[in-house]
Parts: C-alpha cells; sequence; structure tokens
C-alpha cells in the first residue's frame, strides 16, 4: 500500500504537476482500482477534482468478441464533451491477462475509431495525458509469459522510482545528437545490419514528466515506467536486417528468433511467431512503413520483460503510426509495433552512441 500513495503522490505532484482547479479523468481496471482510489485522493486533497472511469477484463473481452464492431464504432459524445473540461487524464492500462484469441481485429479497430476524435480534442485542448503501465505487472500476465512476478515487480517498482530529473538530462543530450544527425546504422553479433536515415525531426523525451514547457511545444502525454527518447526517421530509408536478440512479449506469446527485413522502409519479410504476422499484416494504412527509433534510457529495467524498451540502452524499431513524433505514417489510429535490441551498436554519423548495449558518454 505504501507503494501505491508514493506512487499516486509521484503522478499527481511530478508527473501531471496537478494543482487546485485541475479537472482529471482516471480511467481504471478491476485490478487497478486501489492505486486508482489513492490518484483521486491526491487529486483531492491538492485541491483538483478527479473522476474514475472503470473497466474489467471481462467486460472487454466480452465486447471484442460478442458485440457486433457496428455496435462499438460510435464516439461517445458525453465523454468527447466532457473532455472540455478535462485538464489532466491518466490511464491505469490493461488488462490484467492478455488474450488475443477473444479480441476481434474489426471490434478492436471500431472502439479505435470511436475513440479517435476524444483524442484529437484532448490534443487540441493539450489536456495532459499519462499512460501507467503498472497494471500490467499482474501476476496474471507473469503467469502468461513465463515471467518471475515477484522479480519483475520489483523491477517495475525501481524504475518508477528512477529520478526524472537525470532521465530528462541524458534524454537531451541523445536528443541533441539525433536532431544534428543523418545516417544511423545498427548493428548486433546476431547478424542485424540496418540503416536509417533521420530527418532533423524533433526528438521525443520521454521522462515521465508533463510540465509547463511540454504544454507549450504540444507535448503533452508521457508514460510510466518512463525513459526513452523516440524519433521518427525518414519513412523510406530503412534498409537491411534486424534480428531481435531478446524475446519480446506481446499478443500473450513469448515470441524469439524474430527478424524484421527492411526495403526502402518498408517491412518486406517477417520471420515471426503466426499470431504475430497475423496481427501485422491485418493492421491498416502504413504499418509496413518504418515510423520509430527509440532509445531507451532507464537504468532500472533489467530484460527480458515487457518494458524492455525503457532500459538503458536498449535500442527500438518501430513500424507504423508515428504522426505523433512528426511523421507522415497514416496507419490505423495509434496502430504502431515496436520490438527491441538489447545488445545493439548505433552510430549517429560517425559518432557511436550505444556500442553493444552500453549508452556511451556523451
Amino acid at each position: 500500500m505504501e507503494f501505491l500513495q508514493d506512487t499516486a503522490r509521484q503522478i499527481v505532484k511530478v508527473c501531471l504537476q496537478i494543482s487546485k482547479g485541475d479537472m482529471v479523468t482516471i480511467n481504471s481496471w478491476h485490478h487497478t482500482q486501489n492505486l486508482a482510489e489513492e490518484i483521486a485522493l491526491e487529486c483531492y486533497r491538492v485541491g483538483a477534482v478527479p473522476q474514475i472511469t472503470f473497466m474489467s477484463d471481462n467486460l472487454w473481452f466480452k465486447l471484442m468478441s460478442e458485440v457486433p464492431a457496428e455496435n462499438l464504432s460510435t464516439t461517445p459524445l458525453h465523454i468527447l464533451k466532457g473532455v472540455d473540461g478535462e485538464t489532466a487524464c491518466i490511464n491505469l492500462h490493461g488488462p490484467e491477462k492478455p488474450d488475443p484469441k477473444h479480441v476481434k481485429d474489426e471490434n478492436l479497430e471500431a472502439i479505435r475509431k470511436a475513440s479517435k476524435p476524444i483524442v484529437d480534442r484532448e490534443d487540441v485542448l493539450k489536456v495532459r495525458i499519462l499512460d501507467v503501465y503498472l497494471g500490467k505487472a499482474a501476476p496474471k500476465r507473469a503467469e502468461t509469459y513465463g515471467l518471475d512476478y515477484d522479480k519483475w515487480f520489483k523491477v517495475i517498482v525501481e524504475s518508477i522510482r528512477t529520478d526524472h530529473t537525470r532521465i530528462r538530462a541524458l534524454g537531451k543530450r541523445i536528443a541533441e545528437v539525433l536532431l544534428k544527425g543523418k545516417n544511423v546504422p545498427i548493428t548486433n553479433e546476431c547478424g542485424t545490419e540496418l540503416r536509417l536515415r533521420l530527418e532533423r525531426r524533433r526528438p521525443f523525451i520521454n521522462d515521465g514528466v508533463i510540465d509547463s514547457e511540454d504544454v507549450e511545444t504540444g507535448r503533452t502525454q508521457s508514460m510510466l515506467p518512463a525513459g526513452s527518447v523516440d524519433v521518427a526517421p525518414r519513412e523510406s530509408s530503412a534498409e537491411g536486417t534486424i534480428v531481435f536478440d531478446t524475446p519480446h512479449y506481446s499478443l500473450a506469446t513469448k515470441i524469439e528468433s524474430m527478424k524484421w527485413t527492411f526495403e526502402k522502409g518498408v517491412l518486406v519479410e517477417i520471420e515471426a511467431s503466426d499470431i504475430l504476422k497475423e496481427f501485422l499484416e491485418e493492421s491498416l494504412g502504413h504499418w509496413k512503413r518504418v515510423g520509430k527509433l527509440r532509445i531507451g534510457l532507464n537504468p532500472a529495467i533489467e530484460p527480458p520483460c515487457i518494458f524492455d524498451q525503457l532500459a538503458r540502452g536498449a535500442v527500438s524499431i518501430g513500424v507504423g503510426y508515428d504522426k505523433d513524433l512528426g511523421g507522415t505514417n497514416d496507419a490505423s489510429p495509434w496502430q504502431e509495433y515496436s520490438a527491441t535490441l538489447t545488445k545493439a551498436t548505433l552510430k549517429v554519423d560517425n559518432k557511436t552512441l550505444i556500442e553493444n548495449g552500453v549508452l556511451k558518454a556523451i
């Protein structure tokens, strides 16, 4: 309980800097109820007004498998209109146990399309949004992926407590290198030989804090655990092969021995589990184009776990939606998929930024 109280205070006072008069939405799941209550209490203590919404695994998977997609495609106008009074939003992500067998792609797509006007309105109004993934560190999810829950939860606790000021300072130095750079070769001992080209797009520093400077520049969304620098490379630039050196935990599956091949920015070949290939191939829009380069900054993350992308020195490549990073990929709303290298060497022009998974001094 003490950890939940500490995390709630961190979310309210540090990450979102909530104060008197803020109107806060807390989107919770059944297994994150205790954290939602602590966050609401902290909001009231600073003079803000919270509202808690609720979702459960039982309802979610019935919506995703039993309800006709057309019944999920209508934008909830009462929620959309409520955004006009909202100043901050906290998403306590679930479900507790992943179950892709009970998720129809058309139902998920309908939910996404119905929610898009809400997300767009929040963006226009500069609502501060924090995605909190503590709910994913759950015993049932750990069992699904074959992870040691106690060890995993301890790592998540430490990663959330990491000094955000240090992460931000390191992120700024890396962002400056990426902003000025052009060519990014990525290699590893497993056979990765990938080349990306940068477009002088401004990198996003995900430090878990949304302050007034972030709001002014339109960077109104972050996450916990935090710790990365994200940039959208030129969408036509990816050339070569990525051989991933660590398992990827996704879609209720431990995905191993994954290999991607790019030509002119397009993912032309996928060697992976059938469930991942089916998931990607059923996506809509520009999902095959490279969309994201992410460099991890959090020293507390210990791979393998579902937050490998945030581990200090990790390199992740994503395909699909990248408009949130100033890119041009218009995939299905927010449809992107990333995977991680934990022992990569990455250079920016002639400067070695990461060597065999170790972030070099900058």
